[in-house]
C-alpha cells in the first residue's frame, strides 16, 4: 500500500522513457571516455541510414497494406525534415541512424498509426590506435508519433499484482478494469507554453505538435471524477483490510471538499493529501487524453500528433556540449544536435 503512495509522491514529470532527461545528461557527462585511451574523431566523415524494426508487424490493429504503405511515406517525410538539422545534414564524427518502430495500439483513445522514430548518434573515436564506432546502445533522440499519452507525463499507477490470499468474492478482472480506468489519469510534464498555434512546450523541454483546429488533445478532470475511480479501485482490492483502510482515507479527504470544489478541476501535488489531490491551481492539473482530438475524416496513416524533446535552455546545452567535448564523450554529438534543433520544424507536417 505505502510504496504505491510513495510512487505517487515522487515527481515523475521529468521522465523520458523512464529516465529523467537531466539524469540522462548527468550520467552521460560523468561517464566520459578516457582522454588517454580514446579520442573523438570529430572530423571523420559520417554516414546516415534508415532502419526499420517492424513499424507494423508487431501491431494487431487491423491496418491495411494501403494504410501502412502510406504511413511509411509519412515517416520518411518526417525523417527528411529532421535531417535538415545542420548536424544531421552533414554528419561528421558519427554515423547517424533512424530507427522506425511501432507502439501498441490504444483501442479506446487511439486512431492514427502509433510509432516512433529514434535518431541514433554512433560516435567515432580513436582507441589504442584503432578507429571504433560506438554502435552498442548509442545516444539517441526520439520523435513519438500519433500517441496522445506520451512524453514524461506521469500518471496514477495503481497496480494489480496477482493476490496470494484474496478475500471472499474478489474478482480479478473487475479489479484490473478499475485500475485501468484510474491509470488513464495523469498530470502533464510541467507548465505549458504555447509557442505558436499547433506547438506547445511543457517544462521548457517537452514539445507537442498538433492541429490547433481540433478539440484539445488533453482534458482536465474534476475532483469528483478522480475520487470516483479511486474509490472503485480500492473497493475492489483483494485484501479486505487494505481495502477498508484506503476507503476510510478516501472518505476523510473527500469530506473536506465542498460541492463546487468536487465539481472543479483536480490538481496534483497537495502535500496535505495522502492521494495528492487538491484544488490548488498553481499545481499540475489532473488530465486524461481526449479521443475527440482525432480527425477521423483523415486516413489512419495521417500524422496528427507528435511529441519530442527540445529544451529551451540552449545555454545549458552548450555548457554540456563543451564538457562532453572536453571529456571525449560520445554524447557530444547528441548535444550538438539538440543545441541546433529547431522546435518549429515539424509543425507543417501535421495532416489536417
Amino acid at each position: 500500500m505505502f510504496p504505491l503512495l510513495i510512487r505517487r509522491i515522487i515527481p515523475g514529470h521529468l521522465k523520458v522513457h523512464g529516465i529523467s532527461l537531466f539524469y540522462t545528461f548527468f550520467i552521460s557527462s560523468i561517464l566520459p571516455l578516457s582522454a588517454q585511451e580514446s579520442k573523438l574523431l570529430n572530423d571523420k566523415p559520417g554516414t546516415f541510414k534508415l532502419a526499420n524494426y517492424g513499424v507494423y508487424d508487431q501491431t494487431n490493429c487491423g491496418f491495411t497494406k494501403g494504410e501502412t504503405s502510406a504511413n511509411t511515406q509519412k515517416l520518411l517525410a518526417l525523417t527528411d525534415a529532421i535531417r535538415k538539422n545542420p548536424v544531421l545534414n552533414n554528419p561528421r564524427g558519427f554515423d547517424g541512424k533512424a530507427d522506425k518502430t511501432n507502439w501498441k495500439c490504444d483501442p479506446k483513445n487511439g486512431y492514427g498509426i502509433p510509432s516512433e522514430i529514434c535518431i541514433q548518434f554512433c560516435s567515432w573515436s580513436l582507441e589504442k590506435g584503432k578507429e571504433v564506432c560506438w554502435s552498442g546502445e548509442p545516444p539517441y533522440w526520439t520523435l513519438n508519433i500519433n500517441r496522445l499519452r506520451t512524453l514524461g507525463a506521469a500518471g496514477f499507477n495503481e497496480t494489480t499484482d496477482e493476490p496470494s490470499h484474496p478475500r471472499a468474492g474478489f474478482n480479478m478482472e473487475q479489479w484490473e478494469k478499475a485500475a485501468e480506468k484510474v491509470n488513464e489519469f495523469f498530470y502533464p510534464p510541467g507548465k505549458k507554453e504555447i509557442l505558436e498555434p499547433g506547438l506547445d512546450r511543457y517544462n521548457g523541454i517537452f514539445m507537442v505538435v498538433y492541429n490547433p483546429e481540433r478539440p484539445p488533445y488533453w482534458l482536465p478532470v474534476t475532483i469528483r471524477e478522480t475520487f470516483a475511480l479511486l474509490y472503485d479501485y480500492w473497493r475492489k482490492h483483494p485484501v479486505q483490510e487494505t481495502s477498508e483502510t484506503m476507503v476510510r482515507m478516501l472518505d476523510k479527504e473527500y469530506a473536506t471538499f465542498s460541492g463546487p470544489e468536487l465539481d472543479g478541476y483536480a490538481y496534483f501535488g497537495d502535500s496535505n493529501s495522502i492521494f495528492r489531490i487538491g484544488t490548488n491551481n498553481t499545481q499540475l492539473p489532473v488530465m486524461r487524453v481526449n479521443p475527440a482530438y482525432w480527425n477521423r475524416g483523415l486516413p489512419r496513416s495521417a500524422i496528427q500528433f507528435l511529441t519530442f524533446d527540445c529544451p529551451s535552455d540552449k545555454k545549458m546545452i552548450r555548457v554540456e556540449k563543451e564538457e562532453r567535448l572536453k571529456n571525449n564523450n560520445g554524447y557530444y554529438h547528441l548535444s550538438r544536435f539538440i543545441e541546433t534543433l529547431d522546435c518549429h520544424m515539424l509543425v507543417p507536417l501535421i495532416d489536417r
